[in-house]
Formats: structure tokens, C-alpha cells, sequence
């Protein structure tokens, strides 16, 4: 399907103009050089769109012009109203045609132009496309759609494909895909070309509203390859749209289910009907998961708003990954948090890659943090377990990571039993004077002796200090507090003053 730019420059809308080539030169695909999603899939003899400065000296791998486009329309602007002299020049060398439109036109104009008019050459060939339509859109009416829209596109393009899930599991292949593909992070694939698995393929990411759905691989078979691969993505996009709209529902009653579970666990029984419908397996052992998201610190009203956004996305990401994996689930979003219940097969197995989905879905930016409870059989300690969930999550030390309750250090549960000024106060009597004193070098120095306090001559290489330094700092430690480091019950004490500190700054508390 192919047009020539005579139509563009003939109306009178647009108001393009030739500096260089032929007005009856022939282009196949339209791209927006400047639009992301655009950018890996440039080929050669498309019209390219090309707004804003011409870069010289040219650069290793120019948009513009590499591949060869065949022809560019440079857009004008009210600070440039010239057509950047490098750009003619080059354009004329390849043998590219350049248009320039005016400021008045906006880039999406000529784009819409273009992409009609490859419309209108195309006559006949429509028929065939709107039949070839309306067999893929059927692929989205079965129960997996993603599996059927591989095999669909594949036997008709010939290309061996693969969908990965955002937690690097291939949830549906088709054709030839051989080779190890399981494991891959697809949130680390860039759209485009590339070599995988030591063949070259075609990467194209399936997102909905921001989040990463899939990766969709395709093994190249033809010249055609990149518009079946754009084609396969549309349904999938489609089918995600589609499956999303149906969980929400799904989600709310859900939702409104374990709350009910959690406000009233003696209740269980009386519930077991409706859990039980919902996929919780009352024969197996099931699980409570907490996830929070983004820094710990609070935030004002624009930041709470946009936490529970990201909260509700990694709701609708675990809750995919259940699904996916066959797993029954209840959800629901508190303020701070998100807390899942899940069950069936090996429970304790999920953690990891569900930690990974949830990532995935967040963001390489944003700190995930997810705890889980022991797992339970008895339907009235689920209570229980969102507390353990609850405190595993916030023992985490560092911004990001995965907690489980078995493995949460006892005297962080101890603590946390304690009011906050209980804390505050236990610990400034304990070593107050140790933490105003010395802009915080005493301190620092008295933490690492806790955590190491046989081996002066290597603490004192990671302080970066003389050894003599190191003893006299610690002496005046000894001094402030009238305590004697060498007693083991004195290093106990301080060291739970440490973790009580570790804790409170934490928690913001400090």
C-alpha cells in the first residue's frame, strides 16, 4: 500500500512545499521522528515528520534521515521559519524528497493527511484488509485471547511469537520460538530490533494506561514482519482494555469481600460460601501479602493522591498475576497500603515473582516494599496474618524489597508492641547524650562497634580513622553514657537503643 506526495502538496490546507524531489514520490508507512513510539519502528521509504533543530554535525545515528525516508516534511515554527540549510543539503545528497509546512499546520494535520491518503491508494485492498479485521478481532472473543491472537498472527505472517508477562514468565508462544526465553525482564527489553535468544527478533511492549502488560517477541519471517507485529500488539492492547474493564468489577466485589473478612474473622464461616466463589481454597493454605509503594515519607494532598494511584496499579497487577497463574485472590487498597490474600498450590513460591510484577508495574523508579504473613489454613486467623503482612512490610530497612514474617527480626516485633514516645524516650535515656554529641561522629562510630566490636583494626579501616582515633572516640562514648563497653549486657542495651533508633527514623519518627 503505497501513495505519493502529490495529493499532500494539492491541497490547499495544508499548504506543503517542495524544496527538494518529486512530487510523485511514492511513500509506504507514515512516523513522527520525535515520537517515542515511533522511533524504533523508522523504515525506509516512509514519509518521516520531522519537527524542531536539524543537529550538526550530523549525528552517529540520525532519525531523520537513517534508514532513508522517502521523503521528510520538515515543520515550521513561529521561532523558525526556515528550513535549516544542513537539513536540504543532506536531503538533496540522499535523494530524499523535503516539504516544509507552515507554523499554521500542525504536525498532526499532515500526519492525518498522509495516513489518508495511504488509505485512498490502497482501492480494493481494503476489502481484504477489513476481512483480515474481522478474523482477528474474533480472536479476542475466546477465554485466552492473548494465546489465540499469537496463533492467529503467526500463521498468517509466518513469524514465531511469544508473550512475556511483566514477571519474565512466557505466558503464550506460537510458530517457531525456540530457544530460552523464561526469565527474561521484560521491563529491561527495548522496543525494535535486537538479538534474542541468538536470533534476531522484534520487540514491541503492550502497555494500557502506563502500565507494562506484556512484552510481545516476534522472530522475523519477512519484510512485512514489523506491521503484523504492530497489528498483534492493537488486538492485545485491545484484549487487555477489555479484560480490564471486566476485572473492575470483579475487583470492587471483591474488594468489598475482604473487608468484610478482615472486620469480622469469627465470621469466616458464615462467609465460606462467597470465599469459596471467589477462588480462596479452604483446603489449602492461603496467604496475606502488604505492599506499599514510593518513599516512606508522607506527603501532602497531591502526593496522597498520586500514592493511590500507584496503589490501585499494583492492586490491578497482582491481581492480573493471580489470575494468570491460577491462583484465587481477594484485594483490597487501604490508605497506605495494598493487601491481597491468595491461596492454592505453593503459596510461599509466589513471593519473588510477584514482587517482580509489582515493580514492573510501578516503575524502575519507584521503591516497592512487600511483606507476607506466615501461611494459614484457618479461615478466622486471617486477621492475624494482615498484622503479620503489616509488620513484616515495615521492617523493612532499606526503601525496597520483600519481607516475610518468619524472618523479621524478633526484637523489631518486640519494639513494635511499644508506643512511639515510649520508644523516643527509652532510647534518648540510653544514648541521648552519645547522638547530640560531635555532629553525629560519636554516634555513627558507637553503631559500627555494635554491629562489629572484636575487631578494632578492621572497624577503624571502615571508618577510615587511625586505630588510636577509634579507641579514643569509644572512651568518649563510655564517658557520656558512665557505661562500660566491655560488659556484654551494657552492649545489649545499646544495641536495642540502635534498633529503636533504626526504627524511628525509619517510620519518620525520629
Amino acid at each position: 500500500m503505497t501513495a505519493t506526495l502529490r495529493p499532500l502538496l494539492e491541497r490547499d490546507d495544508l499548504q506543503l512545499t517542495l524544496l527538494e524531489g518529486d512530487p510523485d514520490t511514492a511513500y509506504g508507512s507514515v512516523a513522527v521522528v520525535g515520537r517515542d513510539a515511533d522511533r524504533p519502528w523508522l523504515r525506509a521509504g516512509d514519509l518521516r515528520l520531522h519537527e524542531g533543530r536539524f543537529a550538526l554535525p550530523r549525528p552517529p545515528t540520525d532519525p531523520v534521515l537513517d534508514p532513508p525516508p522517502a521523503a521528510v516534511v520538515h515543520a515550521l515554527s513561529p521561532r523558525q521559519r526556515a528550513v535549516p540549510v544542513a537539513l536540504v543539503e543532506r536531503c538533496r545528497a540522499a535523494g530524499v524528497a523535503l516539504l516544509s509546512s507552515p507554523p499554521t499546520v500542525s504536525p498532526e494535520a499532515v500526519e492525518e493527511a498522509a495516513l489518508q491518503a495511504l488509505v485512498d491508494s490502497a482501492g480494493g485492498a481494503l476489502a481484504g484488509l477489513a476481512t483480515l479485521q474481522r478474523q482477528l478481532l474474533a480472536t479476542l472473543e475466546g477465554p485466552k485471547p492473548e494465546r489465540d491472537v499469537l496463533e492467529r498472527v503467526s500463521r498468517l505472517s509466518g513469524m514465531g511469537m511469544a508473550l512475556l508477562s511483566p514477571w519474565g514468565e512466557v505466558v503464550a508462544r506460537a510458530g517457531d520460538t525456540t530457544g530460552r526465553l523464561g526469565g527474561t525482564d521484560p521491563t529491561t527489553l527495548a522496543e525494535g530490533r535486537m538479538r534474542l535468544g541468538g536470533r534476531d527478533a522484534l520487540v514491541a511492549r503492550v502497555a494500557v494506561r502506563g502500565r507494562l502488560r506484556s512484552a510481545l517477541i516476534a522472530f522475523e519471517a519477512g519484510p512485512a514482519s514489523a506491521t503484523w507485529l504492530e497489528l498483534a500488539r492493537t488486538l492485545l492492547v485491545a484484549a487487555a482494555l477489555q479484560r480490564s474493564a471486566e476485572a473492575q468489577q470483579d475487583r470492587s466485589r471483591k474488594g468489598a469481600l475482604l473487608a468484610e473478612w478482615l472486620a469480622g474473622p469469627q465470621a469466616a464461616p458464615m462467609l465460606l460460601p462467597r470465599l469459596v466463589a471467589a477462588g480462596i481454597e479452604t483446603e489449602a493454605e492461603y496467604v496475606v501479602a502488604v505492599a506499599e509503594v514510593g518513599p516512606r515519607a508522607r506527603g501532602g494532598r497531591m502526593a496522597a493522591a498520586r500514592g493511590q494511584a500507584l496503589l490501585e496499579r499494583l492492586r490491578e497487577a497482582a491481581d492480573e498475576y493471580f489470575r494468570t497463574r491460577g491462583y484465587g485472590s481477594l484485594s483490597e487498597t487501604r490508605a497506605e497500603h495494598v493487601v491481597w490474600v491468595y491461596s492454592g498450590g505453593a503459596p510461599r513460591a509466589q513471593a519473588e515473582p510477584l514482587l517482580r510484577a509489582l515493580r514492573a508495574a510501578a516503575g524502575e523508579a519507584t521503591p516497592v516494599r512487600l511483606g507476607l504473613s506466615l501461611p494459614r489454613s484457618d479461615l478466622t486467623g486471617e486477621a492475624d496474618a494482615y498484622h503479620q503482612a503489616v509488620l513484616a512490610v515495615q521492617s523493612l530497612a532499606g526503601p525496597d524489597g520483600l519481607a516475610w514474617f518468619d524472618r523479621v527480626d524478633p526484637v523489631y516485633w518486640v519494639l513494635k508492641q511499644q508506643p512511639t514516645e515510649n520508644l523516643v524516650t527509652l532510647r534518648d535515656r540510653l544514648v541521648g547524650p552519645v547522638k547530640r554529641a560531635d555532629d553525629g561522629k560519636l554516634w555513627r562510630t558507637l553503631t559500627a562497634y555494635l554491629r562489629a566490636p572484636n575487631d578494632l583494626g578492621a572497624l577503624a579501616e571502615e571508618l577510615h580513622v587511625h586505630v588510636n582515633t577509634l579507641r579514643y572516640r569509644l572512651k568518649r562514648v563510655q564517658t557520656l553514657l558512665g557505661v562500660d563497653l566491655s560488659r556484654p549486657e551494657t552492649l545489649a542495651r545499646l544495641y536495642l537503643a540502635q534498633q529503636i533508633d533504626a526504627m524511628l527514623e525509619r517510620e519518620g519518627a525520629a
